[in-house]
């Protein structure tokens, strides 16, 4: 899968976009929301073509998955009314990658989200979720070996202003080359496990040759020693 146009024309679409939104769009309905901005976001600024999106899938156990990226899915969007705020708490230092149980505490529309989307990634084999209100936006790991997807990290776009402003990451993580790629799966795997910086010996092509002194030095230091 490849975006038909690049990533600073999804940009400016992105803010054309936003900048017509109506003053009462807070009121729009979950259909609504995803017909005014999701369907935008992914095909006009995100760079995915109608083929690769399958939208209101329903399952074998009755769910219905609002968007499935990809064929077959990698990656699976849940849209919500604009209406239903996250309430995200408040950080010292602003990063849109947050860790994802003290946003599920705070915030019920956002725990319920998360929760509803994760079965949907399983039984459709995505491992990556996202949940969307319309100006806030989330992408989580719904399936990750040996950890509870609730327990993890996410990508948080709070606001508007935070799409523009970290439109480039928004574009590595959900363009179709980043889905396809697994961007957003890596990044949160290395988030949540960073690797263990190398030894500062590392980086010595001979440690051992600094460490262990011959017989010159030794008798250097017997000499320098008595003439201290």
């Amino acid at each position: 899968m490849q975006a038909p146009y690049e990533l600073t024309d999804g940009q400016v679409k992105l803010q054309t976009i936003i900048s017509a939104f109506p003053e009462n769009s807070p009121h729009w309905n979950e259909a609504q929301n995803r017909f005014q901005f999701v369907d935008r976001l992914l095909i006009e600024c995100l760079g995915w073509e109608r083929p690769s999106i399958n939208v209101e899938l329903f399952d074998e156990l009755g769910g219905r998955a609002d968007y499935l990226l990809g064929t077959p899915p990698k990656a699976i969007l849940e849209a919500k009314r604009e209406a239903v705020h996250f309430d995200i708490p408040p950080i010292g230092k602003p990063t849109i990658a947050r860790k994802i149980a003290p946003l599920i505490k705070s915030s019920k529309p956002f725990s319920e989200a998360v929760r509803q989307v994760i079965p949907y990634c399983a039984i459709h084999g995505a491992q990556i979720a996202i949940v969307c209100n319309g100006p806030q936006l989330a992408i989580f790991q719904a399936i990750a070996p040996g950890y509870s997807p609730l327990e993890g990290d996410c990508y948080l776009f709070d606001g508007f202003q935070s799409y523009l402003e970290n439109f480039v990451t928004l574009w590595r993580l959900l363009s179709p080359e980043g889905i396809t790629e697994n961007c957003a799966y890596r990044d949160l795997a290395l988030y949540r496990t960073p690797r263990v910086p190398e030894k500062g010996s590392a980086s010595i092509s001979e440690p051992y040759k600094y460490r262990y002194r011959n017989s010159f030095q030794e008798n250097l230091r017997s000499l320098s020693s008595f003439f201290a």
